[in-house]
């Protein structure tokens, strides 16, 4: 019955659940900055020209609770849609770059995965806050950022967000699956954040987050469409 069932599909024709796959993993491909740029612009932790975990606390004691609940339950979503676009970036140069796609997923595996370690930090930080102002919650904060797990974590997390979106776009560019303004979008995206050295004085971290977010995202849209009209293994 199955036999005369895979018989009868027309020849050429792409079975549902791979239809299903590219969908999903082309949503996961914009969603994945998109919800990205929501956590940098919604996030407390951004919104001054000062940065730290004592800081961070301290602004996610003034930020109102509407937007603490937003900002997690985005944070919480984005945990798993970021790592899942980036790889998928990367897979789609796999065929004809597969040297520098292979790279680039090993950055984003390492760097990018540790995400839901920060979400919980802030989750810790809005508890912390609703616990009134206690200068020992100061000294808590600060002990688990600099703490040998989270140092780690902090920048392996640099390393992934920015130099992975870099290779990624290169890979991209050789394996000709994207426009290749989409393939400098998507290298260029992360690597603005350097620009915050510079105006980190009278600029808030919030803005330049959300311009490199923003950029990587609009990168991600021509990549999202060719996740999605890629033909499947066994075509």
């Amino acid at each position: 019955m199955n036999a005369l069932a895979h018989q009868s599909q027309p020849e050429g024709a792409v079975p549902a659940i791979y239809r299903l796959h590219r969908l999903f993993l082309a949503l996961c491909v914009v969603l994945g900055p998109l919800f990205a740029l929501a956590m940098a612009s919604l996030g407390p932790g951004y919104s001054s020209t000062k940065s730290g975990p004592v800081v961070a606390l301290a602004l996610t004691r003034t930020a109102s609770a509407t937007q603490l609940q937003i900002s997690t339950l985005i944070s919480v979503i984005g945990a798993y849609l970021i790592p899942v676009s980036l790889l998928t970036m990367a897979w789609l140069a796999m065929r004809r770059a597969p040297w520098l796609a292979t790279i680039a997923m090993l950055v984003v595996f390492v760097g990018v995965f540790p995400l839901p370690a920060f979400v919980a930090q802030s989750a810790l930080n809005w508890d912390l806050a609703r616990m009134g102002n206690n200068p020992l919650f100061d000294v808590i904060v600060q002990r688990f950022n600099d703490d040998g797990v989270m140092s780690y974590y902090n920048a392996a997390f640099v390393v992934g967000t920015i130099l992975g979106p870099a290779l990624i776009g290169i890979a991209l560019w050789r394996a000709r699956v994207v426009p290749i303004y989409a393939a400098v979008l998507i290298s260029a995206s992360r690597l603005l954040v350097f620009s915050y050295l510079i105006v980190q004085s009278f600029i808030p971290a919030v803005y330049i987050q959300s311009i490199t977010w923003l950029v990587l995202f609009i990168g991600s849209i021509p990549a999202a469409l060719a996740v999605w009209k890629r033909p499947s293994i066994e075509q």
